[in-house]
C-alpha cells in the first residue's frame, strides 16, 4: 500500500490502515509503543499538534511531497 501523505488527517489514515491490516487494536498498537489507546486514536483522527500542521505547511511551500509505503507481508498491493 502506498499513500502520498499531504496532512495529518492523510498520516492518521494511513497508520489505521495500516494496523487494521495488521489486525490490530488501537490499544493493542499503543501498548506496543508505550503510549495511550488516547494518543493513538488522536493520531488516527489527524488531530496534529501546531508544530505537525505547521510542518506539513511547510513542506508544501518547498515543494516537498511525501509518500508513505507499509512494507508489511500483509500488505494488499
Amino acid at each position: 500500500m502506498i499513500a502520498q501523505i499531504r496532512s495529518a488527517v492523510d498520516l492518521g489514515d494511513f497508520t489505521r490502515r495500516i494496523r487494521l491490516q495488521h489486525g490490530m487494536t488501537q490499544r493493542q498498537l499503543a501498548v506496543a509503543l508505550g503510549t495511550t489507546q488516547r494518543y493513538v486514536s488522536e493520531l488516527e483522527a489527524g488531530k496534529p499538534k501546531r508544530a505537525d500542521e505547521r510542518y506539513f505547511e511547510i513542506l508544501a511551500k518547498l515543494g516537498i511531497a511525501l509518500s508513505a509505503q507499509s512494507t508489511s507481508p500483509v500488505d494488499d498491493e
